[in-house]
Formats: C-alpha cells, sequence, structure tokens
C-alpha cells in the first residue's frame, strides 16, 4: 500500500461505538411464533407436500434483486415455498437466491385482504358536480357491484367527461395502452426515484439517470469490485434497495480485501455487513462534503504531488479549471477557481463545510487522501443524496471528484452508480428476453405537468403550467400551457398517491374531481380514495412472463401459478372492456392475445456468443408453440422451453477473466475521439452550458442562483431551514430536524406494507438518535408524534447509536390513515410530512424535509400487525 492508503480502523473515531445500536436496524416480530430459538440441527422438515409439483413462480415488484422464486402447489394451494437450488452456489456461478419480500409473495396472491370483485364507492353516483359526493372519498363504505355493472358506469361516466372536456380532462402519471385509446390524459412527471439524475445528465456525458447498459454503463463489472482496494460508497445500502443476491458481490470484494467507505446518516445494513467505516453526514449536505474533499485534494496536490491526476482532467473533461474550458462558455468561470474562492472570497475548505455536513476536517482530509490517483478507488452512489432540494449540480460535482483522481476506465476504478438490479455489476446484459410486436398508441395530449403542481391545478380546476416533460426524464424546451379542468383521475399501473410528495394535498386533489378509477390488488391509497376498484390480477394468475429489470447475468422466468382468484382480470382484459364500454375497438390497443404475446417473448430471448454476438437462447418446436396457444415458427436455441420454465429462467455461466467483463468509460478512455460521450464536446463535461440553458428555460424560481458548473446552494428547505433565521449556528426553529425517508427491507416501495409476515418481522419505525431521543424523554417503542409544516404523523421510535444526531429517518411506503377528526396519519406515512417545495432546476426535495418530533401523548399505536386488514369482506 502507498503513503496516502490509511489503515482500516482510525480514521473516523466513530466506528467503535457504531454496534451499539445496531439492533435498531433489525425489527422484532410481533408474537411468540416469531422470535428466533436458536437450534443444534438445521433438517428439513417432513415434506406436507408430497405429491405436488415444484413451480417456477414471479417474484415481480420494484425491488433491485428480482431473484428466482419457485413454489409448490398441490391441489391448487400453495404448500411450500423456496429460491434457487438449480446449480450449487459459488461467486463465480452464484445461485439467484431471493429475500423475506419474495418469500412472501403468496401473501401478495393469496392474501385475505385480496380485492376479488369490482367495487363501488357508496356515495358516488356518475354525472359529476355533487353526484360525485367527493368529500367522501377515504371515508365512504364499498358495495359489490358486478363486472357489467361496474364496466357501464366507468365507460359512460369517461364518455361524459371526454366529451365534456376533451382528453385533457383525465389525469394519469403513468403511460398506459388503454388510455391512449379510451380518452388521452394529461400526464405527471418528478424527480422521484433518480432525483437530480432525471435532469437530462446525457448533456454532461453521463447515459440517462446515469443507468447505463452495454459500453453506456459507467459501474464495473462484478468481478472487478474486487480489484478496488477503496469502495466508496456514497448514500448507498443495496442489502435493503436491492436484496438478494447483488449483496454477495460486494461481499466477495470484501473478503478479497477491498476496503469500504459508507457515506450516509445512518451507519446502515450495507456499511454493517462489508464492515464499512462511516461517515456520517447530514441528510441534503452531500454536495458540501464534496466540495470540501475537492478543495483538500487540490491542497494536497499542491502541497506533496500525486494526488489529482491533471493529466485525466485535460484529456477526458471540460470545465474544472481555466485550461480545460468548453468552447460554448457563456461566463469565464470554472470549478476549481470556485473551490478555491476566487469568486465569492470564501474557500470550499472542510472547516467551511463542517457547519453545514458535519464531517470533521480530518475526516475529510482522509476521505481526499483515499481519492488520490495513486489509489484504487470506487466512488458508488445510489440516488437517496440526489432526492434533495438545492442538489441539482451533484452528477457534476461527483464526477468532477472521480476525474480528479483519474477513477475511470482502469480496472479497480470507477465513478458511477450503483442502482437497483445492477447495482455491483455493470455492463451489458449477457441475457435478454423478446417483445411482442404489440400496435403502436399514441396519448392525444403531449402535455405533462410537474407532480408538486399538478395536485394544485386540479383542485383549482385548471391553470397555467410550464411543459417542459411529458415522461420521466424526458425533457424538452418549455410550452407554456393553459389546462381547464381535469375531472377524472386513473390509476393503472402506479401508486402515484403514496408515493408522490404532498400526499396530504393529493387526498385533496382526488376529493376535488369527478370520477376516480382504479385497477387494484388490495385497498391500497389509490384504491382506498376512488370511487370503482376493478380487481386485477397477480402475476402468479397470469400466463407466465419474465421477470424486469433482473440483472446482466440471470433472466427470471415464471409460469401461472394459481387460476385468477375471484372475478379479478388481467390489466389486458380489463383495458379491453373499457375501451369497448366507450365504443372503440379493441384491437387498437391489443391485437394479440396474452399467451400469443408470452410466445413472441420466448422466441426472441437473446444470450450472448462465445463471438460476442447473442443468439437464440430457446429451442421452441410446434408443439411447444401449440401448448402454449399461440402461432408461430420453430427455432434452434441452446436450452429447451421445459428447462427454461424448470429452472426459473436462464442464468448466464461467468468465471473471473472470462470475455464478459466490463470496465465503465474504457472505450472513451482508451480512445476518446472514438468513442465520444452524449455531451457537446463529447467529454464529460464539469461546466455543461447545455444542461443549464435547457434547466434555466424552465424558469423555475430561484434560477439565478445557479451557474453552469457547481456551486453550493442553500435549499429551499434543507438543514438552514432547521434554524429560525435559516442560519447555520442559530436559534433552533419550530422544526428543528432533518428528515429522510430511506427504503427499507419492510417494502419495495410501497408494495407488501399489508403483508402479515412482513408486519410481523418488521415494524413500521421512525428512526431516532438516542442523544436526541433522549433530550425529549423518548425511550425505544415510544409512540412519537412527527410534525412538519405540511402535516402530522406517528410512528413508534426505534432508538438507536448509529444515526447521526439531529436526523429522524422515515423508512419509506407505509400506507397513510389519515384520522379523520385529528388530520393525524396514523400510519406516519414519509409523504404526508413532505410539501411541493422546488426550485432552481426542480429537484423535489424528498430526503432533506424539516420536522420535529415529541412524545405523543394520546393512546400508543401499539403494533401494526394488529391492525385490521383494510379490505376483508370477500
Amino acid at each position: 500500500m502507498n503513503s496516502n492508503n490509511i489503515s482500516r480502523r482510525g480514521f473516523l473515531g466513530a466506528s467503535a461505538v457504531v454496534m451499539a445500536g445496531v439492533a435498531g436496524l433489525t425489527a422484532t416480530g410481533c408474537s411468540a411464533e416469531s422470535s428466533l430459538e436458536a437450534v443444534d440441527k438445521h433438517e428439513l422438515p417432513v415434506d406436507p407436500a408430497k405429491g405436488g409439483e415444484w413451480i417456477s413462480a414471479a417474484c415481480w415488484h420494484n425491488c433491485g434483486g428480482r431473484c428466482m422464486n419457485k413454489v409448490m402447489v398441490k391441489d391448487g394451494a400453495v404448500v411450500r415455498q423456496k429460491t434457487d437450488d438449480t446449480h450449487e452456489d459459488s461467486i463465480e456461478y452464484p445461485q439467484q437466491r431471493g429475500c423475506v419480500r419474495g418469500k412472501t409473495q403468496q401473501q401478495q396472491c393469496f392474501g385475505a385482504d385480496r380485492i376479488l370483485h369490482p367495487l363501488k364507492r357508496k356515495g358516488w353516483q356518475p354525472g359529476g358536480g355533487e353526484k360525485s359526493n367527493g368529500q367522501m372519498r377515504g371515508k365512504d363504505e364499498w358495495e359489490v357491484i358486478s363486472w357489467d355493472e361496474a364496466i357501464k358506469l366507468a365507460s359512460e361516466e369517461i364518455k361524459r367527461i371526454s366529451d365534456e372536456y376533451g382528453p385533457t380532462g383525465f389525469y394519469c402519471k403513468a403511460n398506459n395502452t388503454t388510455l391512449n385509446v379510451l380518452s388521452g390524459y394529461v400526464r405527471g412527471w418528478d424527480t422521484t426515484s433518480h432525483g437530480t439524475y432525471t435532469l437530462d445528465v446525457t448533456k454532461m456525458g453521463l447515459p440517462t439517470t446515469d443507468c447505463g447498459t452495454g459500453d453506456a454503463d459507467t459501474a464495473n463489472d462484478r468481478f472487478d469490485l474486487e480489484n478496488a482496494e477503496y469502495i466508496i460508497m456514497w448514500s448507498s445500502n443495496p442489502a435493503w434497495s436491492a436484496a438478494g443476491t447483488p449483496i454477495n458481490y460486494w461481499m466477495a470484494a470484501r473478503d478479497k480485501g477491498t476496503k469500504f467507505v459508507s457515506i450516509d446518516p445512518l451507519y446502515n445494513a450495507s456499511a454493517q455487513m462489508l464492515d464499512a467505516e462511516w461517515v456520517p453526514v447530514r441528510t441534503g449536505t452531500d454536495m458540501a462534503l464534496m466540495f470540501a474533499i475537492a478543495y483538500e485534494m487540490l491542497r494536497l496536490d499542491e502541497e506533496k504531488g500525486g494526488i489529482i491526476d491533471w493529466d485525466f482532467i485535460h484529456k477526458y473533461t471540460v470545465g474544472f479549471d481555466s485550461e480545460s474550458m468548453p468552447e460554448d462558455k457563456t461566463i469565464d468561470e470554472n470549478l476549481k477557481d470556485y473551490i478555491l474562492g476566487k469568486y465569492d472570497g470564501t474557500p470550499k475548505t472542510p472547516e467551511w463545510a463542517e457547519p453545514i455536513c458535519g464531517v470533521k476536517p480530518e475526516q475529510v482530509t482522509e476521505l481526499a487522501q483515499i481519492m488520490a490517483k495513486s489509489n484504487k478507488v470506487m466512488i458508488l452512489h445510489n440516488y437517496g443524496m440526489a432526492r434533495c432540494n438545492g442538489a441539482e449540480m451533484l452528477p457534476q460535482l461527483l464526477i468532477a471528484l472521480g476525474a480528479m483522481g483519474g477513477h475511470m476506465g482502469k480496472s479497480g476504478h470507477a465513478t458511477a452508480s450503483a442502482y437497483h438490479a445492477n447495482a455491483g455489476n455493470g455492463g451489458a446484459r449477457l441475457i435478454s428476453a423478446g417483445a411482442a410486436k404489440m400496435p403502436k398508441t399514441t396519448n392525444p395530449v403531449t402535455t405533462g405537468v410537474r407532480q408538486p403542481q399538478m395536485y394544485e391545478i386540479i383542485k383549482n380546476g385548471g391553470g397555467h403550467t410550464q411543459d417542459v416533460s411529458n415522461a420521466y426524464g424526458s425533457f424538452h424546451e418549455p410550452n407554456p400551457t393553459e389546462l381547464g379542468p381535469i375531472k377524472c383521475i386513473y390509476h393503472m399501473t402506479d401508486a402515484v398517491l403514496q408515493t408522490s410528495l404532498n400526499q396530504k394535498e393529493g387526498i385533496e386533489a382526488h376529493r376535488a374531481v369527478d370520477f376516480v378509477l382504479t385497477l387494484a390488488q388490495f385497498m391500497t391509497t389509490n384504491a382506498r380514495y376512488s370511487d370503482i376498484i376493478l380487481p386485477v390480477t397477480t402475476e402468479w394468475e397470469r400466463c407466465g412472463g419474465f421477470g424486469d429489470y433482473n440483472n446482466r447475468e440471470y433472466l427470471p422466468f415464471y409460469t401461472r401459478v394459481t387460476q385468477p382468484l375471484g372475478e379479478a382480470k388481467t390489466d389486458q382484459e380489463i383495458g379491453e372492456l373499457l375501451i369497448a364500454g366507450v365504443g372503440k375497438d379493441p384491437k387498437l390497443a391489443y391485437g394479440k392475445t396474452e399467451d400469443q404475446q408470452l410466445y413472441e417473448k420466448i422466441a426472441g430471448c437473446k444470450v450472448m456468443g462465445d463471438d460476442g454476438k447473442m443468439k437464440t437462447l430457446v429451442t421452441l418446436t410446434a408443439d411447444d408453440i401449440k401448448g402454449l396457444n399461440a402461432e408461430g415458427a420453430p427455432q434452434e436455441g441452446i436450452i429447451t422451453l421445459k428447462e427454461l420454465k424448470e429452472n426459473g429462467g436462464y442464468q448466464f455461466p461467468r468465471k473471473r477473466n472470462d470475455k464478459h467483463g466490463h470496465i465503465g468509460y474504457q472505450k472513451f478512455v482508451d480512445d476518446p475521439e472514438a468513442n465520444p460521450l452524449k455531451s457537446k464536446s463529447g467529454k464529460l463535461e464539469i461546466y455543461c452550458q447545455a444542461r443549464y440553458d435547457l434547466m434555466a428555460s424552465f424558469g423555475f424560481p430561484g434560477i439565478e442562483q445557479y451557474k453552469p458548473y457547481p456551486t453550493y446552494i442553500v435549499p429551499c428547505t434543507g438543514y438552514e431551514s432547521t434554524f429560525k433565521d435559516g442560519k447555520i449556528g442559530g436559534e433552533k426553529g419550530e422544526y428543528p430536524f432533518l428528515m429522510f425517508n430511506p427504503h427499507y427491507l419492510r417494502r419495495s416501495h410501497t408494495v407488501f406494507d399489508n403483508c402479515p409476515w412482513l408486519r410481523e418481522a418488521w415494524a413500521n419505525p421512525v428512526f431516532l438518535a438516542r442523544s436526541d431521543a433522549e433530550s425529549l424523554g423518548i425511550k425505544d417503542g415510544d409512540t412519537v408524534l412527527l410534525s412538519s409544516p405540511y402535516g402530522k404523523g406517528l410512528r413508534n421510535a426505534a432508538v438507536m447509536d448509529v444515526l447521526m444526531p439531529g436526523m429522524v429517518g422515515v423508512p419509506h411506503g407505509a400506507w397513510v390513515d389519515v384520522d379523520e377528526e385529528t388530520g393525524i396519519d396514523m400510519a406516519g406515512s414519509d409523504n404526508y410530512l413532505i410539501g411541493s417545495e422546488y426550485s432552481g432546476m426542480g429537484v423535489s426535495g424528498y430526503n432533506n424535509q424539516i420536522c420535529n418530533v415529541e412524545k405523543y401523548t394520546g393512546a400508543p399505536l401499539g403494533r401494526d400487525c394488529d391492525k385490521p386488514a383494510r379490505w376483508s369482506a370477500n
């Protein structure tokens, strides 16, 4: 190890105490049956399903694992469940093991609270106005109706609204084939999951949202993790966000000697598993820390050299210093001189950053030494830090840090995302599913409204919007648009009322329209505030398919587990009924049966060959195609349809040093002229005029504070907002704590929140630092009242030593449960506490909100696993 490296212990000082509160990150069961007892033997239980059949089953929710799931079916019932045991487990050829969420999928299908028949809210009648009785949404009783009545009521109301208001009289968050034909609709967009990375980072040279595939993937292959001396996990917790197989990649690197550093407000589960050093940082202040690290790298390089890779900066980037400015610059300023304080008289020193981010100067210096060019370092980020007000320029600053050390394009080095199913395993897919050729439909409405403004427009009966996008991450020059009344809200494949910010106003908006139609499996938040609910099947009740977002080496395939329960129908069946109900031809949206679509997906599966070209994966005989109830031509592949089904998909065999490794940016670094990036300069643009100009054209408030290169911006809501006068170090204000909403193993976003097994295993807590809890007289398990400028909620306290003081963690996804008399959310939904503020370029601040915490004086919450289900009248 060279002189810039540091010992595993000692540079933080915090690691010695973190384990004292690790228990706060686990959960206790709700019953004696949930407790764990030591056993002397690990014998398989007697198989209660002798004679049953193992079937590959979907694990379909938006989790980063997308692992293998199998169930044993006997006499039409699921009696056992398991994960991947198709081969011996090894690092080179790992089993695709599921997590606790996958093992509870049977409660998603067979749960007692499934909605199995069409439902109508009793107080709602078609026709609009007072007939809607909108204020009773969320409070009214439900009645079971027939499919004929449900489709008649829904289609007649849709046709009425369409005739009176046109296609802009409808709103839906997600793009939907049925709705394109049915009526058209205004779309909503938000920065949500990827935060500031949604705002067209391709203009600075990154792939879309910094999540590429193939050569565009900026992260390295999993086998290269172990070649790094340090992996810095910035705002990253794959053990929860990508549970299942991905975390094994990181653990393999740990076992080979790679050292880990976790930069996060919480010493999270991944940091614990990897024995990582912890840099506690206040949520939403990561840019201040980045500036300070960059300053220290400049200072250390000036003092002793060997820290900054100047050749890399000048060859592969523009805008870092005066020698590397882009041709399209409009101001003669650069990042280096800003960091040194040339423009504002404030050098961005560790001492400057500490009051903001809370990281001690000596820790900043050690991080700067780690990131030196002489070390093999991977800087791998997730998106919690990007979902913050004021984080608009964070991608450029992170790229600058990576470029300063030359940490791109070579083994052991990376500056990239480590997100979702691709966490820790970058590169082109080695296996992929086919796609069914379907009719192309187009939404007649091109207008997209920023989600924080959408609810206001609905409540006001219309209004002005700067239309800048009609899809997530797809931006264009603003188109000023006047919208009329929106009278119908569709919920087809989204959970927008639960997952979007300003939930309280969202509920009000749902009560303001004439009609809310939802497809649902459970009484979700969307469903609860609807007028008609149409029961939709789970993936276990469909003909089969492929898991989405799987990792580059594994393609999960699932088959039907059971026939549709009750009267549930597939999305396509419901779409066809609705389209026919308004007098249009369903074939405009769906020209093929679902069985035919499945065949085309199977037939189109490809696998990487030894020659580097994709080849046909599945052999299909004429009998196979007939058995799929489809039409098509036989083909030759490398596995049979039977093998695809029995194995639950196909896993590409890997070995170290095979031909399928990947190093992010390698082709660009090897020959930047032959392999330019998508930016105007073809390089990584630390000063990016094009991105700035586009975002400035939106006209969002506060844009005048920003420049085409990263600067520190006081966010419209953030740490400064916790002080009365907005100045750090002064008297604390009414909301003295910073709140963030980590993803949590109990849920996949909002899915599984109603699952009894997960409710027993994982509570619904609020994370509090021990010092804060003690000062407030709060003990572990006490009911806590959370207050923000926008709402109030209750949760039970999880007091821990692994959370930075002043931070409040409200795990994401709890289904809102508002007490109509008090206005308090009894579930403590994170988005019920968040408002709609945004500024500058429009990033929504999901992770740097302000709140107050106090011990609740009313009746304690108790355990939410003891609460009755929202719906059980099947």
